[in-house]
This record gives C-alpha cells, sequence and structure tokens, in this order.
C-alpha cells in the first residue's frame, strides 16, 4: 500500500525556509499543527483510487499546490456522495479531464486548477529571490537581526552571498550593541545603521537592529527579521479570468455539464468582490444627464466570463467554482459558486451542497449551502485542538 508521507528520520524543526518543497516540508516538519494536516491529507489519500495514487504523490513532490487541490476535490466530492472517475474519456477528445463525478442521474466533468497572480518570469524571480534570502539566513551574527531594506538583482544569474555573509559578519562585529540599542528605542529604524553591498548581480542595503537585551549574547538561526516592504497593485481578477477561459477552450464541447474550479491563491485578490467582477462583471456607477435627476447607482458592466461584449459567452461551462484553500485552513477555506444561466448543459446544485450564486429575472441570487467544516466535518479549531 502507498503511503503519500513515508516514514522518515529526517526531520526539520520550526518554520520553513522561503524557498523549502512544500511536500519535503510537511512530510518532515516535526511541528504539531503539520502533523495534524499530514495525517488528514493521509487520510484522504488512503481513499484515493489505488491505481492513481503513485501518480497523484509524484505530483505532490512537484507541484504540491495542484496535486492537494486535486485531492481537496475528490475528498470533497466523495463527501457528498459522489462517485468519480478519474481522468475520464472523452468522445471527441484525446484529452482527458480530471474528473468524472456521478450522483443518481446527475454526471458532471470536472477540471480543477490553481490560480496564481504572478507570470512565470516573476515566479522564477521570486524562486532566485528566495534562495538568496535562504542562503542569507545562513549569516551568523550576536545579538542583531537584519532588516533587509533594499535589494535590486542587476543580473539573472543566482546571486552568491559568500562574500556578502563575510562583509556582514565583519561590520556587526564592530558594533556597539548598548549604543545602537538606546538609539533604535529612542528613534526607530532610522538610528540602526547601514551595511552596502553590491557586485555585478545585485546591489542590498541591510540594517542591523538590536534584539532584545536578553538575548544580545544569542546568535540567532533566522537573523533576517524584516523583508523589503511589497506593494502591491492591482487585484487579482486578470489571473482568475485567464485561469477560467484557459479551461473553458481546453476541451471544446459537453455532452454533460463541465465544472470549472479554480483554487485562487492570488495575494492580490479581495476575494468575492474581484470575483464576482470577473463573473458577473466590472461594477461602475451610472447616472442619468438629468441635472434635476441623477439617478446615481451601480451597475455591472458587460466584460464578464459568462456575457462579454453584448454576447453570452463559455456556453460549454455549466458553473465555476472559486475556492481559497490551503492545506491550513480547509474547514475554514472561503468559496464561491456561480451558474452560468447561458450554459447548454445545466448543473443543478441541489445534488451540491454548496452555497451558489446565479441569474433569475435579471437579479443576482445567492443561495446558502454548507460550509468546508460541516462537509469534512472538521472542527474550525483543529489545528489548536
Amino acid at each position: 500500500m502507498i503511503k503519500l508521507f513515508d516514514k522518515t528520520t529526517e526531520i526539520i524543526h520550526g518554520s520553513a525556509n522561503n524557498n523549502e518543497n512544500s511536500y519535503n516540508y510537511y512530510h518532515k516538519s516535526n511541528r504539531e499543527d503539520i502533523n495534524i494536516i499530514r495525517q488528514t491529507l493521509e487520510t484522504w489519500f488512503f481513499k484515493y483510487p489505488n491505481s492513481e495514487q503513485e501518480e497523484l504523490k509524484n505530483r505532490f513532490k512537484k507541484d504540491f499546490d495542484s496535486a492537494f487541490f486535486e485531492l481537496f476535490l475528490y475528498e470533497l466530492f466523495s463527501k457528498q456522495g459522489y462517485k468519480i472517475e478519474i481522468h475520464p474519456n472523452l468522445k471527441n477528445s484525446t484529452k482527458r479531464p480530471d474528473f468524472l463525478i456521478v450522483k443518481g442521474n446527475q454526471q458532471i466533468f470536472v477540471e480543477a486548477k490553481v490560480c496564481y497572480d504572478k507570470t512565470e518570469e516573476e515566479m522564477a524571480f521570486e524562486r532566485r529571490q528566495n534562495q538568496f534570502y535562504d542562503q542569507l539566513n545562513k549569516v551568523r551574527i550576536k545579538g542583531f537581526l537584519l532588516r533587509i531594506e533594499k535589494l535590486d538583482f542587476i543580473s539573472k544569474n543566482q546571486p552568491r552571498v559568500k562574500e556578502l555573509i563575510k562583509h556582514i559578519e565583519s561590520e556587526v562585529e564592530k558594533l556597539d550593541y548598548n549604543l545602537i540599542a538606546a538609539k533604535a528605542e529612542k528613534f526607530g529604524f532610522d538610528a540602526c545603521p547601514r551595511i552596502k553591498f553590491n557586485n555585478k548581480d545585485f546591489n542590498i542595503v541591510i540594517q542591523p537592529m538590536p534584539m532584545s537585551e536578553s538575548k544580545k549574547e544569542k546568535i540567532s538561526s533566522t537573523p533576517i527579521g524584516m523583508f523589503p516592504f511589497e506593494i502591491l497593485t492591482g487585484g487579482g481578477d486578470e489571473s482568475l479570468r485567464q485561469s477560467i477561459l484557459k479551461k473553458a477552450k481546453r476541451y471544446g464541447k459537453f455532452d454533460k455539464p463541465y465544472l470549472i474550479c479554480i483554487n485562487s491563491l492570488s495575494t492580490k485578490s479581495s476575494g468575492k468582490f474581484d470575483i464576482e467582477n470577473v463573473i458577473w462583471g466590472s461594477l461602475k456607477y451610472s447616472f442619468s444627464t438629468n441635472p434635476n435627476n441623477r439617478n446615481l447607482k451601480m451597475i455591472r458592466d458587460n466584460d464578464g466570463v459568462f456575457y462579454n461584449s453584448g454576447k453570452p459567452q463559455l456556453k460549454n461551462v455549466s458553473a465555476i467554482l472559486v475556492t481559497k484553500v490551503f492545506p491550513s485552513n480547509i474547514p475554514n477555506a472561503k468559496y464561491w459558486a456561480y451558474q452560468n444561466p447561458f450554459a447548454t448543459t445545466n448543473l443543478n446544485f441541489e445534488y451540491l451542497d454548496l452555497a451558489v450564486s446565479y441569474i433569475k429575472e435579471n437579479q443576482i441570487i445567492s443561495e446558502e449551502g454548507n460550509n468546508f467544516d460541516e462537509i469534512f466535518e472538521i472542527n474550525k479549531d483543529w489545528l489548536n485542538l
């Protein structure tokens, strides 16, 4: 019998590194909350079809987010009484969707996708940056943490930090802890000295920040105390829109309802507001040119995924389910489901215990459904028990 997480004598203490492989961390972490998550995923994996377990486990190791989401959906639909076929064949295509779920006389094709708000180039840059931070965390200094005030990459090479580490250790060794601690208490960060370093690959400005009096003789195992501030511009709506359109066009027409499930891991998205702008159309103000009666109100523009440029769109898509679920928030994760009013094949949500929004008489109607803690029978405080 295959297990998702094999027994191991290797142990990871504390938090994960910036560039830590997610599967590796969940496998080897000794944190109690991670152990609870690990046991939950192992229980779900045990119920996954034996013939598909090895392939799913390999994907967990390579692409944890997408593999987790597929296992999550398998458990979600199983909990609601669906029988599930993995990677079913299609009549008119050699491509195969993720699931065919069956309950009573209802059959639904399901496709899963994880949505980020970064391009491949941006994600590659982030991996390079995280590896840089992980290497820099090997610096050994006493009594101080490092605030990275500025970091600019000049080349696309993976920067080497050996010389930088030596430079930091040398400069911090010269500092008077008591003097800097007194100035920092009175004037804040600006009173801390700045260490500058540059070479052909990067420029960096670092401030050593004094630790508490009781720790001034200690060396921190994770000396980076503050990272540069990241300013997020715009929302996560465009990446969500592109993810939906990509999956909508992948298979052509269906003879059964088609449900697209998107796990939006966007850090920019505000949640329901951005999602409904994508689904139903962007909110905008409408008003009359009559100066005596402006009739100011909010309306939806015709730029949603179901109705765009005056025409119904994505008729092959019956509904869309958007989640924001991580292994750590399973019972508390939010979700939003939407029926396509123009779908050629209707998906009846009476078979699903999920909240759903749909159009009726030109009005958006939202019906309540069960939360994930109820469906999965997991206490909302599961990691604190």
